[in-house]
C-alpha cells in the first residue's frame, strides 16, 4: 500500500510540474503547415485568426524563396502596401514576436518602421528598420512584446517617411496568459488530499 500512496504522490506532481510547463510555453505558429497561396479571408491557425482590413485576400502564406535573408522559409506576405494585418487569439496572450520584412522597394524614403498595437492599449513601434538610403530593398528585424497586460486582437502595420508599406512575417510565437499561481496551489492541495486519504485507508 505504501507503494501505491509513493506512486499517487509522483504521479500528482508529475501532473502539476507538466501542467505549470504547458501553460507558460509559447505558441509556435508553423506557417509551412498551412497550404501555400492561402489568403487571410480570414484564416485561422493553432487559435490565430490572421485577417486585413483591406482584404480579403491582402495577405497571402508562401514560400520565402530566399527573398528574405533573415525569414524563416515560409512567410506571411502582404500584396502590395497599405498593408495593415489583424490577429485575433483565441485565448489572452502577454507576449509575441515575430521576424518581418519590409519592401522598400525604391530605397530611397527610410525611416522603414512596424507598429503593432493591442486591444489592452499597448502600443509598440520598432523603428527604424533602416536609414535612408541604406540600399536594402528589404529591410528586416524582429519584433519582439514581452510581458504586456493581456491582449485577444492586434494590428501589425508597415511604414515609411512616404506611408504605408507592404509587410512580411515570419517565425510567429505568442505568450498565452499563464495560470494564476493560485490554481496550481489548488491542484496541488487537491492531490494532497487524496493522497491522506489513501495513507488513512491503508493505516
Amino acid at each position: 500500500m505504501a507503494h501505491r500512496i509513493y506512486a499517487l504522490a509522483a504521479i500528482a506532481a508529475s501532473g502539476l510540474a507538466l501542467a505549470s510547463t504547458q501553460a507558460s510555453a509559447d505558441t509556435v505558429y508553423d506557417f509551412g503547415s498551412v497550404p501555400q497561396g492561402t489568403t487571410v479571408t480570414p484564416y485561422t491557425l493553432d487559435g490565430a485568426t490572421f485577417d486585413s482590413p483591406q482584404g480579403p485576400g491582402a495577405f497571402t502564406f508562401g514560400p520565402n524563396g530566399n527573398l528574405y535573408s533573415t525569414l524563416g522559409p515560409n512567410v506571411l506576405s502582404s500584396a502590395g502596401n497599405a498593408a495593415t494585418l489583424t490577429i485575433t487569439f483565441a485565448t489572452a496572450q502577454t507576449g509575441l514576436s515575430f521576424d518581418a520584412a519590409m519592401g522598400d522597394f525604391l530605397q530611397l524614403n527610410g525611416n522603414d518602421s512596424i507598429t503593432v498595437t493591442t486591444n489592452a492599449g499597448v502600443n509598440q513601434t520598432l523603428a527604424p528598420i533602416i536609414p535612408a538610403g541604406s540600399g536594402d530593398s528589404y529591410p528586416q528585424a524582429m519584433f519582439s512584446l514581452a510581458g504586456a497586460a493581456p491582449f485577444t486582437f492586434v494590428t501589425i502595420s508597415a511604414a515609411d517617411a512616404a506611408g504605408a508599406e507592404s509587410l512580411a512575417i515570419a517565425d510567429m510565437n505568442s505568450t498565452p496568459v499563464p495560470l494564476p499561481a493560485s490554481i496550481w496551489l489548488f491542484a496541488s492541495a487537491l492531490a494532497g488530499l487524496g493522497v491522506r486519504r489513501v495513507a488513512r485507508k491503508a493505516a
